[in-house]
């Protein structure tokens, strides 16, 4: 079989695979020259810019017409500038609100938590009564001394925490001794601020001084034995026995304190699970499948003025693309994507730089339409051999009985606040009642230990055995104090959830907000 053109072609004009023939007649001056590739068609700059210029008006028809859309889903690049923005807007004012709602609700509660250390530590305030309790508080401390004691050491160890974080965070780690050199000083900062607490240290010293983080000077908190009189082994020995037992107050803080801060961490994931919380979640229909080579999907039949260009854009992975839930006569739970049916190949990417194959021009000029029969006789019987078309719904069933849509959420820290902050208030109220058995061990421990080093009297702290030093009054007293820290921490939440409310704006709200900025801007340059 010879290769037969089609007809169509022959009828407009000259095939592809017909010889040459010059024409006859005087040349067109103002015609410019012809230049033609192997199959004869016309390749010269002129006829390129011709045909870019008609496709391109081609793809601006179809585009205002609403049959074509364009290659960026019709985003704009100021709309994505200005969702930029609205995200880190909503972004960093729900990190920086989360901050201060946390800074706030320590503030309030810093004298309650005072009260609580010691408790666990004096006799005295061990066997009276709540109300007793407050009395004795309040005529031996002054407001600032009950409620700030030790309150600037602990904003420079939030300082060195948060400095730690971003260590930790950087990916180089070129200094890991710097992180231990950070939990070192954070670690006798919590110590001074333990002695202002329990009345051992004056609370108008806000900071220790730089001999305090020497060890074994003056004012260090550790003591080291007197060196031994010979060095044999044993005197050795017995040397490092005592500097063991010097230190093990201090490490036994320190091993409650890591417990603390992780059991409280444990605790708030589980109870930021249960509250509620907007989570991004997608429609039951619009799950994303697993993305595995097995899955074939069924292609689409594609338009007949597709290009060699358009085919490689049309055969593309569809994987990057977003699913849509769109019913396709496709089994129920299956999703297509949307690369696979937008309507890309009504535009043309050709260009002009290159030209389509011999089947293809043969499909463009033979496309194959749908064509419906209409009958407008008032017949009620149906012709024979006559096909008729019914449009049919894509979901089955009673439309109203279709489950509606899952809301969608705005998710970002802002919107996260009244959640995080609420998990956080939680999870150290429950912790904080469930190591008041390690609490009342650590701390009198430790406390006897610095006042015996500072030369203070340590009669009236209890021994710091576990459990030894709790009575039920004292368990009682810690219990109503921990409700009060919450009762605080509620309203301290309560206020930062409507600021955070007061602050968040929709993405609408937004770019009328922009937009109102932007105009007056330019009336404050016009005048």
């Amino acid at each position: 079989m010879g290769r037969l053109e089609p007809l169509t072609s022959l009828a407009l004009g000259r095939s592809p695979y017909d010889d040459v023939v010059p024409g006859e007649g005087e040349a067109d001056p103002h015609e410019p020259e012809k230049q033609y590739d192997s199959l004869g068609r016309i390749i010269n700059p002129q006829t390129k810019q011709i045909i870019k210029d008609v496709i391109r008006a081609h793809n601006e028809v179809m585009l205002v017409i609403g049959v074509a859309e364009p290659e960026n889903g019709g985003i704009n690049t100021a709309d994505v500038e200005m969702a930029k923005q609205y995200s880190e807007y909503e972004s960093d004012t729900g990190k920086t609100l989360y901050q201060l709602g946390t800074s706030l609700g320590i503030l309030s509660t810093w004298g309650v938590l005072n009260v609580r250390r010691r408790i666990l530590v004096y006799k005295r305030r061990a066997d009276i009564s709540f109300v007793r309790l407050l009395k004795t508080e309040y005529k031996s401390h002054s407001l600032l001394e009950l409620c700030f004691s030790g309150y600037p050491c602990h904003m420079v160890m939030h300082g060195l925490r948060f400095t730690s974080r971003y260590l930790r965070s950087d990916r180089d780690k070129k200094h890991p001794w710097i992180l231990g050199a950070l939990e070192y000083v954070r670690f006798h900062l919590h110590l001074f601020l333990t002695m202002q607490r329990l009345d051992l240290v004056p609370a108008s010293q806000l900071l220790p001084s730089l001999k305090f983080f020497i060890p074994f000077s003056s004012s260090s908190p550790f003591s080291a034995p007197p060196l031994p009189e010979s060095f044999t082994i044993s005197s050795i020995f017995g040397w490092v026995g005592r500097l063991v037992a010097n230190l093990a107050p201090y490490a036994t803080f320190y091993l409650c304190g890591y417990m603390w801060q992780i059991a409280c961490s444990i605790l708030r994931s589980h109870i930021r699970k249960h509250l509620p919380r907007p989570i991004l979640t997608l429609p039951p229909n619009n799950r994303i499948p697993p993305s595995t080579n097995a899955t074939q999907r069924q292609p689409l039949p594609e338009s007949p003025t597709l290009g060699v260009a358009d085919r490689e854009i049309r055969h593309q992975n569809p994987e990057a693309d977003t699913t849509t839930p769109l019913a396709l006569d496709q089994p129920s739970g299956e999703t297509i994507p949307v690369g696979s049916i937008r309507r890309q190949s009504t535009f043309s990417s050709r260009g002009g730089e290159d030209y389509g194959t011999d089947e293809e021009d043969s499909e463009m000029v033979n496309p194959t339409l749908i064509s419906f029969d209409v009958d407008t006789s008032e017949s009620n019987e149906p012709p024979a051999g006559v096909w008729s078309a019914e449009l049919r719904p894509s979901f089955p069933g009673d439309p109203r009985q279709q489950s509606k849509e899952a809301p969608i959420y705005i998710v970002n820290p802002l919107t996260n606040l009244p959640s995080s902050l609420a998990s956080d208030i939680l999870a150290n109220f429950i912790t904080n009642i469930f190591f008041i058995p390690l609490d009342s061990h650590a701390f009198p421990i430790v406390a006897r230990a610095l006042a015996r080093k500072n030369g203070l009297p340590y009669e009236d702290m209890c021994d710091g055995s576990f459990l030894g030093g709790l009575t039920w009054r004292s368990v009682l007293n810690i219990i109503q104090l921990d409700m009060i820290k919450l009762l605080i921490s509620g309203e301290v939440w309560a206020l930062t959830t409507v600021v955070s409310q007061w602050l968040h704006v929709t993405e609408e709200e937004w770019k009328e907000m922009r937009k109102e900025e932007d105009q007056e801007a330019m009336g404050g340059l016009l005048h």
